[in-house]
């Protein structure tokens, strides 16, 4: 009889594929591992790796892309980014979670960016002269980055070290888009903080949130991005493309429905009652569950111990708590990072467009590396489609 386990090395060897793309299987819910006793090493379900290996076989290799690859299956590209394994993250092997306790999101940068040698953000913040417009918050961004984009030759320069300065003026804008000022070198979270609240603790929780956003492996509009970087457009493009997908209900945008679910909250007797009130109408609770973190999303739970910490009582706060637990205890579902930036907005008194900010401004470094490693390759990003429709009539004679 085979053995039920295998050793990191040999599940790796089976599906002959390296031993990150071994641990995205694992976050994914494709293999199931356990833990060895007195050891940090891990041992992988012999059952789960030789069903990957056949139906890998049968879809004719591992980049073939079907619907289950495409909502959080079988990985589809290669990454030396993020990695999200046993329901943690990490960035170039680094725990996010360590990362937010004390790095800038411009360090963080630095490191997904593989700058080494170099400060991009060093440079003087762009210049893009005035610049008014009615809009607000993502809309300002997405207005403002073309006009940045007519102006800066360099950002055709698609070489490694040449991308990341062009990132970091990306994010110096995309900042501005957010404070309605002009692009500076001041520190993203001290401008956003500045802009948006007085509380003294707000700048050290801006700054450890922008990092829990800064990555996310393949979601939508990161992949998005790297659909967009394998045209070799600009970084520009990328990120552009990056914000039109981010916006999406489904997506960075899912934190307007978390707030309007803590309006709810606010409105009702208790926020038992208006979980029971959204259950009883068959809508789901916005904020909660990710299938890539079935025991709670390690960002959430870090950002909700540095609130607590820094805030004491305060009754936002309470109330997020509140509602967090009456949604696990009824559902199972734990709160997600769309649940802790609404959160943070609430407890510092933060302004409505200040969870989209956060997502968007922390997400473009990651944008940026994704741009980067895919500017490294040659292949254009070109799925093909397994067609489903009718099938076409054959020609008579």
């Amino acid at each position: 009889m085979s053995e039920p386990y295998l050793t990191a090395r040999e599940a790796a060897a089976e599906l002959n594929v390296s031993r990150a793309t071994l641990y995205a299987y694992v976050s994914r819910g494709l293999v199931r591992s356990e833990p060895v006793e007195g050891s940090r090493s891990r041992l992988y379900r012999a059952d789960d790796v030789r069903a990957i290996r056949s139906r890998k076989t049968a879809d004719s290799g591992p980049e073939t892309i079907n619907g289950a690859s495409l909502t959080h299956g079988m990985p589809v590209l290669d990454s030396a980014i993020t990695l999200i394994a046993d329901g943690a993250l990490y960035y170039r092997g680094r725990d996010v979670r360590e990362l937010a306790r004390s790095s800038s999101l411009e360090s963080v940068a630095g490191l997904l960016w593989q700058c080494s040698d170099t400060d991009p953000f060093a440079n003087p913040a762009p210049d893009i002269g005035p610049f008014a417009s009615p809009l607000t918050g993502i809309a300002r961004c997405q207005a403002l980055l073309p006009l940045a984009a007519a102006q800066d030759l360099r950002a055709y320069n698609l070489q490694t070290a040449s991308v990341a300065r062009t990132g970091a003026d990306l994010l110096r804008l995309l900042t501005a888009g957010f404070t309605a000022k002009a692009p500076s070198i001041e520190p993203i979270h001290a401008q956003l903080s500045a802009k948006w609240a007085g509380e003294p603790a707000a700048g050290k929780l801006i700054r450890a949130a922008l990092v829990l956003c800064a990555d996310h492996e393949l979601n939508a509009s990161t992949f998005t991005v790297r659909c967009v970087a394998s045209t070799r457009a600009t970084p520009y493009g990328a990120v552009m493309a990056g914000l039109a997908a981010l916006q999406g209900p489904r997506h960075g945008g899912q934190t307007a429905r978390v707030a309007a679910l803590f309006d709810e909250v606010a409105a009702a007797d208790s926020p038992e009652a208006a979980v029971a009130a959204r259950m009883r109408r068959g809508e789901r609770l916005p904020g909660f569950g990710h299938i890539l973190y079935p025991d709670g999303d390690p960002r959430c739970q870090l950002l909700r111990r540095l609130l607590t910490t820094a805030l004491g009582s305060n009754p936002e706060l309470a109330m997020a708590v509140e509602l967090a637990a009456a949604a696990t205890e009824n559902t199972g579902l734990q709160p997600n990072v769309d649940f802790s930036l609404v959160m943070l907005q609430r407890s510092l008194n933060l302004p409505e467009t200040a969870p989209m900010g956060i997502f968007a401004i922390g997400r473009c470094a990651g944008w940026i590396a994704h741009a980067q490693e895919q500017y490294a390759h040659p292949e254009l990003i070109r799925p093909r489609a397994r067609y489903v429709g009718e099938q076409p009539q054959l020609a008579r004679d």
